[in-house]
């Protein structure tokens, strides 16, 4: 049997109502979990990029890679893993600083892990990190003690080496 690994796959669609469904639930009837997802639009406009993370074995990724080719709007579709890609994530986290003191922990930390802190309030900061998933992961543990107030994390983006 093959190996589960993590996958990313990278969908070219026309830019259509619909399209982000109709992928969906070609992973769902496959029983294909996402682990992230990212939509945008490209250079030209009528066209959308999907950039989905999953887990799964190879013959999994590569079945449902020429399966997503069955929705009339697919113009191509890319099963790539980490090593044949650029790829990010963007978290904000807001962090509780009650005092001076937790305040110069958190700035710290900030500091040390390259994010940037991009709003200030009396009782919180709100953190900035753009980085991979583990950057993101261990950023979020060295801050928890602090308290996390609230906390989004974008999907991954990732273009091709």
């Amino acid at each position: 049997m093959d190996e589960i690994k993590l996958y990313t796959i990278i969908i070219f669609t026309e830019n259509k109502p619909g399209v982000l469904y109709r992928i969906a639930d070609m992973f769902l009837k496959r029983k294909i979990n996402i682990e992230s997802l990212t939509v945008s639009e490209i250079e030209s406009q009528e066209m959308s990029r999907f950039t989905i993370r999953v887990k799964g074995d190879h013959l999994a990724v590569e079945k449902i890679t020429k399966q997503l080719y069955k929705i009339i709007e697919v113009v191509k579709v890319l099963e790539k893993t980490d090593e044949a890609l650029v790829f990010k994530e963007l978290a904000l986290i807001k962090v509780a600083t009650s005092n001076a003191e937790k305040m110069r922990g958190v700035e710290d930390i900030v500091r040390m892990a390259k994010a940037e802190i991009v709003a200030v309030g009396s009782t919180y900061l709100v953190i900035e990190k753009a980085g991979s998933e583990e950057d993101i992961d261990s950023l979020y543990a060295l801050l928890k003690p602090f308290g996390i107030k609230e906390y989004v994390r974008s999907g991954r983006i990732a273009i091709l080496k």
